[in-house]
């Protein structure tokens, strides 16, 4: 069932509310319609009683005389017994009638009698009693007359009246719903319905639509703040559109700068790695000259002690910056997407033995030491074994590096859970100086070192960690740290015990349809 409109609710209130009202105005004289039709016939009595105390000779069917001055002289009668008691409780009383509900209904009308009134009814002379009942107080009671006709006249005018005043409430009714309808639906209603067409034209698109309402009430007042509403809104597109040409400019602009950062990338991308690769060639020749020196000089009873330390200098010097130079060559490997993974069973001991042992002799010239921690049941892993120990690698050697004389750099591996899948973490953790917390996320970027100042005590391209983030990701993990000023750093990776491979979306996913 559809809901009713507001129009038609509305016209149905006002028709419950107007039937209501004009049905409490008239329930006063619909119920007072039998009491004036009662009264009416008395009336109608009073006159034919009057006019047979002047002539009783005159009178007709349905009269009779009651004599006695007692209601035991009604003889069963109830109507007659009730008159006599109300004769003797008022004396100034003319009658007494009342509709009965028998069938056929009868009226019945009472006028006493008092002394000598009863001789000249016999008699059939003229009463001539007086019409006012003071003139009666004074004389005993002696009997009564009784007028007697049928009910259906009265019925028939208390019908009549109620039918005139029901036809007149519907007329009034009636009327009111046709004036309400025409001010309603020929005045308001079409004012709202031409507003609801200029908003509807608003909607499709159409900004140059305008209520013309010319009704000089709240309407017009609504239409007027409508067109305004209209033309702010016309102004604001017009601004967005010029926005929107704006952004289109800007964003052309910074399409074609992003083409020429993009290239410029690549560009510096395979300078890098060019260069990289060219730097190795001879920097390998002067590391292999350099330890053929340093061999010589080791065998030569008689060479001078600052030879060894000179060649020291320069085998340390070219293998710390062979170091940088194959991390920019990784890096620019990485970021031109050329870097391979190659999925194969590792053993997580064999792995963290294998660090221990190229790194101790490194830590022992430091008067640091590497402690191996792992549990005996640690399932083997499914990932690239290379760049594992190279994250592994870099850990150790940063924690290596920081470490202070005499401390202690641990290498732990438990089983943990990745994503809801099985995994293992293995960390590392050093007794350094420790990482500011402002700075534990800034540390995995590019080119970014806590102590950035040219005065810093240690080395480094700034991107070691950042490779290390790079590489977990190709192989599935994650990596973080925890750290805490002033008593070390622990860095770790989580691999996952299998390795899944990354479902790259296709290039015209989303354009289907």
């Amino acid at each position: 069932m559809a809901l009713l409109s507001l129009t038609q609710r509305s016209q149905l209130v006002f028709a419950l509310a107007s039937a209501g009202a004009i049905a409490a105005v008239a329930a006063g004289p619909w119920m007072k319609a039998h009491d004036r039709a009662i009264e009416a016939q008395r009336a109608v009595w009073r006159e034919v009683a009057s006019a047979w105390c002047d002539s009783p000779a005159l009178a007709g069917d349905g009269l009779r005389v009651v004599e006695g001055g007692t209601a035991a002289a009604a003889g069963g009668d109830p109507f007659v017994e009730a008159a006599y008691a109300n004769f003797l409780s008022d004396p100034a009383s003319e009658g007494f009638d009342r509709l009965t509900g028998d069938s056929p209904a009868r009226l019945l009308f009472a006028r006493p009698l008092r002394g000598n009134d009863l001789n000249r009814a016999r008699a059939g002379m003229q009463v001539g009693l007086s019409s006012s009942p003071a003139a009666w107080s004074g004389e005993p009671l002696v009997g009564m007359v009784v007028f007697e006709r049928p009910g259906a006249a009265v019925a028939r005018q208390i019908a009549s009246d109620q039918v005139a005043l029901a036809i007149m409430g519907a007329s009034a009714w009636i009327a009111q719903l046709v004036l309400v309808r025409t001010l309603v639906v020929r005045g308001y209603l079409r004012a709202v319905r031409r507003l609801r067409d200029v908003a509807e034209n608003v909607r499709t698109g159409d900004l140059n639509a305008r209520s013309t309402l010319n009704t000089g009430d709240e309407l017009q007042q609504l239409g007027e703040a409508f067109n305004r509403m209209v033309e702010a809104l016309e102004a604001a597109q017009a601004r967005l559109e010029s926005i929107n040409r704006n952004l289109d400019l800007k964003v052309g602009e910074l399409s074609e700068a992003n083409v020429g950062l993009f290239e410029s990338n690549r560009l510096k991308s395979e300078f890098l790695a060019n260069v990289s690769h060219e730097l190795r060639t001879p920097l390998n020749s002067i590391l292999g000259f350099a330890d053929l020196l340093s061999e010589l000089a080791r065998n030569d009873t008689t060479a001078d002690p600052k030879r060894l330390r000179y060649i020291g200098h320069i085998q340390a010097s070219g293998r710390s910056l062979l170091e940088m130079i194959n991390e920019l060559l990784d890096m620019a490997k990485i970021e031109a997407g050329r870097m391979e993974v190659s999925v194969g069973s590792v053993s997580v001991a064999e792995v963290l033995e294998g660090i221990a042992a190229i790194m101790r002799p490194l830590a022992e010239s430091k008067g640091a030491s590497i402690e191996v921690e792992r549990p005996d049941d640690l399932p083997p892993l499914e990932t690239d074994p290379g760049k594992l120990q190279q994250i592994l690698y870099n850990f150790v050697s940063n924690a290596v590096k920081f470490s202070p004389e005499t401390g202690k750099v641990r290498l732990k591996a438990e089983a943990c859970s990745r994503d809801g899948r099985p995994a293992v973490r293995l960390s590392v953790s050093d007794q350094g100086p420790g990482i500011p917390a402002d700075m534990q996320q800034a540390v995995f970027e590019k080119f970014r070192q806590v102590d950035a100042s040219h005065t810093k005590r240690h080395g480094g391209t700034g991107l070691g960690l950042a490779i290390c983030r790079e590489l977990a990701q190709m192989l599935g993990a994650g990596v973080g740290l925890q750290s805490t000023v002033g008593k070390g750093s622990t860095f770790w990776v989580e691999v996952p015990a299998q390795f899944a491979a990354k479902s790259l979306p296709p290039l015209m996913a989303g354009r289907e349809g």
